[in-house]
């Protein structure tokens, strides 16, 4: 009889009424950061899954790359697939067709732009006295309303971009450049929304200069005087995460979906050491230690631009480089693949010893329909 009651007791433990599932958004957003064995592999979890990830409309990171000339407002845009591999894992060299790219005009206001991160289809520019948001799906902008004075000088201000997979909204988050934060700004995409809204900051903090934020699964993260800010976008909280002792310089990143701070060990010296974030609450990281690759490597002509989800340096050409490819390094495999660009050269001068344009890459992008 034992045995039949305990089996009663799990039962009424764990009925519907105590069943909680993952909103279907975050499941999503959380398979589409995978590499394509995971996602496979994923797929016989549940029916549910499997329907989500066989969906022709399932989003797939991808490397967004942007080229666009000094000095001018046209923007050649393309992407290319993330996790492919070949079968061997072992490094190779690939030509990348961009015949199948697109031109498009910024705002009269951009002739530059700062590289920001994607943050589920939508990328926000700040470089400008009217920040926007960009949509590469649907090649829409959307300018953001006027700060209220005293925070109408945009220069004095850094912008942050986050989503909220319970609601499905982006919300942008304005704070104060190189002062101490009281209160900050929030604007939510898609919501009616006309102005600004102001929200208190329960920990006050001094955003840095180049706060390098990162959004991770509802969350954005950035950097401020010797600590890491995080900022819940759905409840709009703060939260505040001590760096790890001992760190020299170095920024924030994306590392396998998880938090990581990338720190320089000397400025004279390819010894990196990437301290990953393992508790939040307790403020604990752990180290590795990184060599960074391609001892060869002129690393004034190639700059670390950020990191794909599965955990791949990514390389791309400085503006004095004669370089046209780009270099994605696994530290794990020890095997790194170069992408040619090709198609775009007469168009932006790919090969012109001053090297007029820009390239601007976004990791983990994926399409998005949401119209702005």
């Amino acid at each position: 009889m034992e045995p039949k009651e305990k089996k009663k007791k799990r039962k009424t433990r764990y009925g519907k009424g105590r069943t909680q599932s993952i909103p279907t958004d975050l499941t999503i957003e959380i398979l589409s950061r995978l590499p394509e064995k995971s996602v496979a592999r994923f797929s016989c979890v549940s029916k549910l899954w499997s329907s989500i990830t066989s969906d022709p409309s399932f989003p797939r990171p991808r490397l967004l790359l942007c080229f666009q000339k000094y000095d001018d407002s046209d923007l050649y845009v393309s992407s290319i697939p993330q996790h492919t591999r070949n079968s061997n894992n072992r490094s190779y060299s690939s030509s990348l067709s961009f015949d199948h790219h697109h031109m498009m005009k910024l705002p009269s206001c951009y002739n530059l732009f700062s590289s920001k991160e994607s943050v589920h289809g939508l990328i926000c520019f700040q470089k400008s006295e009217n920040p926007i948001v960009w949509n590469p799906s649907t090649r829409q902008f959307i300018a953001l309303p006027n700060l209220p004075i005293p925070c109408k000088d945009w220069k004095k201000t850094t912008l942050l971009l986050g989503y909220d997979p319970i609601e499905g909204k982006h919300k942008v988050v304005c704070l104060p450049f190189k002062r101490t934060c009281y209160v900050c700004r929030v604007f939510t995409l898609g919501s009616g929304q006309k102005s600004w809204r102001n929200v208190k900051t329960n920990i006050q903090h001094r955003p840095t200069s180049d706060t390098y934020e990162r959004y991770i699964e509802g969350v954005i993260y950035y950097l401020a005087s010797s600590v890491v800010m995080s900022f819940d976008v759905r409840s709009e909280k703060f939260d505040m995460i001590k760096l790890p002792s001992g760190y020299f310089s170095g920024l924030l990143i994306t590392y396998k979906g998880r938090l990581a701070f990338f720190s320089r060990m000397s400025y004279t010296t390819n010894h990196r050491k990437l301290w990953i974030l393992e508790d939040a609450q307790k403020h604990i990281w752990s180290g590795q230690d990184f060599l960074l690759p391609f001892a060869d490597l002129d690393y004034l002509s190639f700059k670390l631009t950020g990191f794909t989800h599965a955990g791949e340096f990514i390389f791309v050409p400085t503006r004095r480089s004669q370089s046209s490819h780009i270099l994605l390094y696994d530290p794990v495999r020890s095997s790194w693949r170069k992408f040619e660009f090709k198609g775009l050269a007469d168009k932006v001068s790919l090969h012109n010893e001053h090297r007029p344009y820009a390239l601007h890459v976004f990791p983990n992008h994926i399409d998005s329909q949401v119209s702005l």
